[in-house]
C-alpha cells in the first residue's frame, strides 16, 4: 500500500512538471472593427504610445468611414476582451454609450436581429458559431464583442476609438519576450480597405524595440516611426522588445546554468578522484575506500543544489523584468533525478577506485 502510494505521488510530480503553466501571459488583445454592410472605412489612423517599462501602451484609432444610409445603425462592432482598460469610442468628437453584446442569438429573426448588418459573421447554423476568426492564431468569442448604436447620417463621419493596453509575455526560454499586438485580420471580412497611416511612440523605452511591418516611413523605430499602407500588410502588428542584458549576464547566459553546473562539479569530481588515488595508494588492500563512498552520495546531491543555484544565478543576473525564472521552477525537481545520478556516479566510482587498486598492487 505504501509502495503504491509512493509511485501516485511521484508520476503526479512527473506530470505536474511535464505540465507547467502555460508560458503565455496574455496582454490586451488590440483588434479593427468588424463593420456593418452599409459602412466603409475610407481611412484608418493608428497612433500607439509605449511606457517607459514597456509594460502599458495608450491606442488612439481613428476610423474615416462613409455611411450608405442615414437612420440609427451599429455601424462598428468591436472586440474589447476583459484586458481593455478605459475603452471609449467617440462619433464626430462626441462620446457614445457602449453596449456588450451577450448572446447574438437571442434575439434572432428577420425582424429582431440586432446585428442585421453583419450577417458575414454567421453561419447557417447560427447556434453552433462561437468564435470568429481573426488571424491563424487567434480566434475570439462572440460574447467578447462590444457594440454602439448611433443614428448616422448618409456620408463621412469619425469615429475614434482610445483605450489603455497591457503587454502580452511569452515566458518560453530565459528571457521574457514582451510584445503589444493590434489585429489587422478583422479587414478580410470588409467589403472595402481604405489607407492605414501608423504611428508608434517608443520615445520613451529605454530598451531595443523591434516593430514587424518593415521600415518606418519617417522617423526611428526605436524613437517615434511613422508608416503608410493602401493594403493589408499582414493580420497582426506586434511590437517587441529586446532586453537590455549586462555583459557578464550575457556571458553567464551564453554558458546557461547546465555549463556552468558542469564547470563546478568537475572541479570537486577532480578533488573526489585525487583522495581517492591518495587512499588507495596509501592502502591498496582495504576493501572499502571511505573517500570513494563519501564522494558516491556527495557529489550527485551537490550537482543537484549546483543546478538549482546556478539557475537561479543566471535569473538573478538577467534581473528583473527580463527574467522569465521559468527554468528555475523546474530546477527544483532535480531531486526527482537523484536516484539515477547515484547510480551513474556509484557506477563511474566503483570502476576508478578498482582502477586505482590495481594501478596501487603493481607497485
Amino acid at each position: 500500500m505504501k509502495l503504491r502510494f509512493f509511485l501516485c505521488c511521484f508520476l503526479q510530480v512527473l506530470w505536474v512538471r511535464a505540465n507547467m503553466a502555460s508560458p503565455v501571459q496574455e496582454g490586451t488583445l488590440g483588434t479593427r472593427p468588424f463593420i456593418s454592410q452599409h459602412v466603409h472605412i475610407i481611412h484608418e489612423n493608428l497612433r500607439i504610445v509605449i511606457d517607459e517599462n514597456f509594460q502599458y501602451a495608450n491606442f488612439d484609432v481613428e476610423y474615416i468611414v462613409n455611411a450608405e444610409k442615414s437612420g440609427e445603425q451599429i455601424p462598428l462592432l468591436f472586440y474589447a476582451s476583459e484586458y481593455y482598460q478605459d475603452f471609449q469610442v467617440y462619433v464626430d468628437g462626441k462620446l457614445v454609450a457602449l453596449e456588450r453584446q451577450e448572446d447574438f442569438w437571442n434575439l434572432y429573426g428577420k425582424d429582431k436581429e440586432k446585428l442585421a448588418n453583419f450577417h458575414y459573421l454567421y453561419t447557417a447554423d447560427r447556434s453552433k458559431v462561437a468564435e470568429v476568426d481573426l488571424s491563424g492564431n487567434e480566434r475570439v468569442s462572440l460574447n467578447d464583442f462590444l457594440y454602439f448604436k448611433t443614428d448616422l447620417s448618409e456620408g463621412e463621419h469619425r469615429i475614434k476609438v482610445t483605450y489603455k493596453a497591457s503587454h502580452w509575455r511569452y515566458k518560453h526560454s530565459r528571457l521574457n519576450e514582451d510584445s503589444f499586438r493590434y489585429v489587422l485580420a478583422p479587414a478580410k471580412y470588409w467589403k472595402s480597405f481604405g489607407t492605414l497611416n501608423v504611428t508608434i511612440d517608443a520615445s520613451a523605452v529605454k530598451d531595443e524595440v523591434f516593430i514587424n511591418i518593415g521600415t518606418p516611413k519617417t522617423g526611428d523605430i526605436n524613437g517615434v516611426s511613422t508608416y503608410t499602407f493602401d493594403k493589408l500588410p499582414l493580420d497582426v502588428i506586434e511590437i517587441t522588445r529586446k532586453p537590455s542584458l549586462s555583459a557578464f549576464a550575457q556571458f553567464l547566459l551564453n554558458i546557461e546554468s547546465f555549463g556552468l553546473s558542469m564547470i563546478f562539479i568537475l572541479f570537486f569530481i577532480v578533488i573526489h578522484i585525487f583522495f581517492m588515488y591518495r587512499f588507495r595508494k596509501k592502502q591498496p588492500e582495504k576493501r572499502l575506500s571511505f573517500p570513494a563512498i563519501l564522494g558516491a552520495i556527495m557529489i550527485p546531491v551537490l550537482y543537484i543544489i549546483l543546478s538549482m543555484a546556478m539557475t537561479l544565478w543566471v535569473d538573478a543576473s538577467i534581473g528583473k523584468p527580463y527574467a522569465s525564472e521559468r527554468q528555475s521552477y523546474g530546477a527544483f525537481f532535480e531531486f526527482l533525478f537523484l536516484p539515477y545520478y547515484l547510480a551513474g556516479y556509484i557506477l563511474f566510482t566503483i570502476i576508478v577506485d578498482i582502477i586505482f587498486k590495481k594501478i596501487a598492487k603493481k607497485r
